[in-house]
């Protein structure tokens, strides 16, 4: 479906287009690689203030954050392929319940601020944008679920989550090993959820310091559709790749189970475009552009991977998710 989608909308805008504005770009492509080191600086100061050890250098957790974010980009499905590695290349310096306490913080902390930035482009179509009746109830309705979300993380970080998610999970109708591998690890799993707490409940400063540096990492990410949109000779605002970016990422994430976002991203490029009187069809090209950053922004990760000194292995021959008797952990 993803990828009749992908072709229609190459079709629509021409591959001769695309060629087009692609030699446009030019130098272009320095600014839209580049905003993303600041990105990944940002994100690596957030995971910083929540890991909050010494032993663990900034160098380290930049290197991490990177290769985490590239094996994000190349799983299929549900793009969490970095965080088994995070964990992994944690443990040895950490522990295993703190290395698993401090990605899922993060983790929670990521999609905490996605909610927060399609708050704040909500809030602002609401007010700087004519719109119709349905469409301003549609917003409204949707501030109100966004809100319902971005209180049910708080609960998370305030009450932990990792033993009460797994309990529900052995009530339902799975194979009974499995549902005994789960209750075996109680302990482990309340030791990850004091880990989650502490975070909130006894340092607040540090999960208020990560919050600003992960929500700015969304806001200078959008200069990415900023310089591309300059790029063809459009004339957006930062208020305008602001709102593109955040509509463009929630229709993403609703559709997270898209191999690759393959058709996702463009698609919902092209919808937000339009929305925002650009031309829609421009979504094709922004969105090649967004992949060719993509996959620089991944090849560097790889190669941080295999330079690391971390070398991510698990020496006894057991996956991070699952022991010997494939007990989820």
């Amino acid at each position: 479906m993803g990828m009749c989608f992908f072709c229609y909308l190459i079709a629509d805008f021409g591959i001769a287009n695309i060629v087009a504005n692609l030699k446009m770009t030019g130098w272009y492509f320095v600014p839209i690689i580049g905003v993303w080191l600041f990105v990944y600086l940002l994100n690596t100061a957030a995971w910083q203030r929540i890991i909050n050890d010494p032993k663990i250098s900034f160098r380290e957790i930049f290197s991490l954050t990177v290769s985490g974010f590239a094996l994000n980009y190349v799983t299929p499905f549900f793009q969490l392929g970095g965080e088994p590695y995070k964990v992994l290349a944690l443990k040895e310096k950490l522990g295993l319940n703190r290395s698993v306490a401090v990605t899922l913080s993060y983790l929670m902390l990521h999609f905490l601020s996605s909610f927060l930035m399609w708050i704040t482009a909500v809030i602002i179509i609401l007010i700087c944008v004519p719109l119709s009746p349905i469409v301003f109830a549609a917003l409204a309705a949707s501030l109100v679920v966004f809100g319902i979300v971005v209180f049910a993380f708080m609960q998370g970080y305030k009450k932990g989550f990792t033993k009460s998610f797994m309990s529900f999970i052995i009530k339902m109708p799975l194979p009974k090993k499995l549902g005994k591998n789960i209750k075996s690890k109680e302990e482990f799993l309340a030791e990850v959820d004091e880990n989650l707490k502490e975070l909130l409940l006894k340092r607040k400063k540090d999960f208020i310091l990560a919050n600003i540096y992960e929500y700015m990492s969304r806001v200078v990410c959008t200069l990415e559709i900023f310089f591309i949109l300059k790029a063809i000779g459009l004339a957006p605002t930062v208020l305008d790749s602001f709102i593109i970016n955040a509509g463009s990422g929630l229709i993403s994430n609703l559709l997270f189970f898209v191999p690759f976002e393959l058709g996702v991203k463009e698609g919902g490029l092209y919808a937000v475009l339009g929305f925002m009187k650009f031309v829609p069809a421009t979504g094709i090209y922004v969105g090649i552009v967004n992949r060719l950053r993509e996959l620089f922004w991944i090849l560097i990760g790889l190669v941080m991977m295999f330079m690391s000194n971390n070398k991510i292995k698990n020496k006894e021959g057991k996956d991070i998710l699952y022991d010997e008797e494939s007990a989820i952990i």
